[in-house]
């Protein structure tokens, strides 16, 4: 069976996850800004990424890595696109978490 993910856009997950009766995109958002700032890591693993939320708090300074998986290439592809000021730090993973066989590297969160 083919992932239903894989068939959702990008500007439809995003407008869905942000409407005022969902509100989501809002609060991953602050999770992801807690997140990056208030624990000593170097490392990041950000599963289900999309188009990247969050990422705009990331210090270069800080954060020496940001291993971004997801399903949908074509979210991984717009994640790297706007977030393209980090450079070699972002490196996008597609892949589906319930494939057993996968190998993730190693992250401090």
């Amino acid at each position: 069976m083919k992932n239903p993910w894989k068939n959702i856009s990008l500007s439809d997950y995003e407008n869905h996850m942000s409407s005022n009766d969902v509100k989501q995109l809002q609060a991953l958002n602050d999770v992801m800004k807690v997140q990056l700032n208030e624990y000593s890591v170097e490392i990041v693993m950000v599963l289900g990424i999309a188009g990247g939320n969050g990422l705009d708090y990331v210090n270069e300074n800080k954060i020496k890595k940001i291993y971004g998986i997801d399903i949908n290439s074509n979210y991984l592809y717009e994640c790297k696109k706007r977030y393209k000021k980090l450079g070699n730090i972002l490196q996008c993973i597609c892949t589906d978490l319930i494939n057993k066989n996968i190998d993730l590297p190693i992250a401090d969160m």
